[in-house]
């Protein structure tokens, strides 16, 4: 009688990873919709949000780099612009944040927003990646719109693309600058604070090394993040629109999620060299106020701290107009001290 209990739990639990890999697998391998139920959907989701942006005059294109054919959103004013590369945040894309990269450009950047691996219509596994490979990923697209618009450039990014853009900072030196809407310390201790996963600290290790072996088994993004208490302007909570929308991922790999638990920045982050500005939302859901501004305390570079107050996390898509304003200034600061030229105010009126 143990004997056939014993058996049959092995049996079930052989069976229930086959069919978890089976399902992930799938998740992983899940074709580009076509362009035109991507072109509807975002036109829908762009009317339903009051969002006004001539798509005509941003251009795709695409690079291939380590092993990804990266998908771009450009926007460009024209060589010698100052340029920002921006990274988008978890589950979605660059043209969700089109609005923001739009006013950048009515600034006067050349802007070039990108689809991380495994995101938007960039390829491989859907939800499949590190913070790493997604730094791998950013920089370069950096060095496309070095060699594009000639001018050194800057990155700016939300939320996950925040902690991407921040982790790109510690990284390479020659970097102009890095926005990051929320920054983090991804070192297994303080950061746990950010998932609705609160384990102890002492379960990190086995944590990540069963993350490790079963880094190809996916999980839905809601067992470590709650994206139900983020609403967008038209009242659509975060974790509706991702489900809707079908360039949008709501499952991500074990690897991915270990990557997000613990990985070590390029270098201490009293030693980062290249000028940040963090933008926070005072009731901010997902990253505390204290645990960002804790790590902004630490850096030593030219540094500047935006506070939104009463504002909640998606500030870069709910509140275009009150933090573009301060970031192009700030930018534009950065830059002339940079190279020693005057910036363009503002592009004209008609883009």
């Amino acid at each position: 009688m143990k004997e056939t209990i014993l058996l049959f739990i092995i049996l079930a639990v052989a069976l229930f990873h086959v069919f978890w890999y089976m399902v992930s697998r799938l998740i992983a391998g899940r074709k580009l919709p076509d362009e035109e139920v991507i072109r509807t959907f975002q036109s829908q989701s762009f009317k339903r949000l009051g969002i006004d942006v001539n798509m005509d005059i941003i251009e795709e294109g695409y690079i291939d780099a380590n092993g990804f054919r990266i998908h771009m959103d450009i926007l460009a004013c024209g060589e010698g612009c100052p340029t920002v590369v921006f990274v988008p945040g978890t589950s979605v894309y660059a043209q969700i944040y089109v609005d923001f990269m739009h006013a950048l450009h009515k600034q006067g950047f050349n802007v070039v927003g990108f689809d991380p691996r495994g995101h938007g219509s960039s390829t491989g596994p859907r939800g499949d990646y590190t913070i790493n490979g997604i730094v791998d990923d950013t920089l370069a697209v950096v060095d496309y719109a070095k060699k594009r618009f000639g001018v050194s450039v800057a990155i700016a990014g939300s939320s996950q693309g925040g902690m991407v853009a921040f982790y790109a900072a510690a990284r390479d030196d020659s970097l102009a600058a890095a926005v990051c809407h929320n920054i983090a310390d991804l070192n297994g201790k303080d950061n746990l604070v950010l998932s609705t996963l609160r384990m102890p600290v002492w379960s990190v290790p086995l944590a990540k090394f069963m993350m490790s072996v079963y880094k190809s088994y996916a999980v839905p993004i809601s067992l470590y993040l709650d994206l139900r208490k983020e609403k967008l302007k038209d009242g659509t909570d975060a974790a509706t629109f991702v489900k809707r929308d079908p360039l949008s991922i709501s499952w991500i790999t074990l690897k991915a999620l270990g990557s997000l638990m613990n990985t070590d920045l390029a270098k201490p982050v009293e030693e980062i060299n290249v000028p940040v500005m963090l933008v926070h939302a005072e009731r901010d859901n997902i990253f505390p106020q204290e645990y960002v501004e804790g790590i902004f305390d630490k850096l030593t570079c030219e540094k500047e701290y935006l506070l939104l107050r009463d504002k909640e996390h998606l500030v870069m898509t709910n509140d275009v107009p009150e933090i573009i304003e301060p970031i192009s200034m700030w930018l534009k600061k950065i830059g002339r001290a940079v190279s020693g030229r005057t910036m363009p105010e503002q592009m004209p009126e008609q883009i």
